[in-house]
């Protein structure tokens, strides 16, 4: 299962390049998705989070880093649209690739309230940033209410092109 998971997910990363030159909002076909693997993480604001628990909901999954500066640029797209979408059965969630004792313990703290962070940030483990198949970031995989990868966008990409795939995960 990981295996398939990782080759659909290089596929996708493949086709979407870097950034959002050419990238819109197109969704894998419904039959070609596969499962999202499960999460392992520890969550500095949502203890206990796994993707099992939002199942029913769509999920957008953002790996980034504190010292990435596209992740920086696209974090306050996830601020404004969390408690646009959040009601309405999406959870954003954010994956930090870093070791969180690369800093001193307030770091992290500090850089949620600076970039006033509203939705759950956790430190991706090893297998789940290998599970990913996570090489550039910010790297964001889309997932549906049932479990399965929808898309990927790797590289910065506008608040229209994030807001266009919720909008039709909603409405699936």
């Amino acid at each position: 299962m990981i295996r398939k998971t990782l080759v659909v997910c290089l596929l996708v990363l493949t086709a979407a390049g870097c950034g959002s030159n050419g990238a819109d909002s197109s969704l894998i076909s419904k039959s070609d998705r596969v499962a999202a693997t499960e999460i392992s993480a520890n969550f500095i604001n949502s203890p206990g989070l796994n993707l099992a628990k939002l199942k029913g909901q769509v999920v957008v999954l953002d790996f980034w880093a504190t010292w990435c500066g596209p992740c920086r640029m696209e974090i306050p797209t996830f601020v404004k649209l969390y408690p646009v979408y959040h009601p309405k059965g999406v959870e954003i969630v954010g994956l930090s690739v870093e070791d969180p004792n690369s800093q001193p313990g307030s770091y992290f703290g500090k850089f949620l309230n600076d970039f006033s962070i509203n939705y759950p940030i956790g430190f991706a483990d090893q297998n789940t940033v290998r599970a990913y198949g996570i090489s550039s970031i910010p790297a964001t995989y889309f997932i549906d209410k049932t479990g399965k990868i929808a898309t990927v966008f790797v590289g910065t990409h506008p608040e229209e092109e994030i807001t266009a795939v919720i909008e039709k995960l909603l409405a699936e």
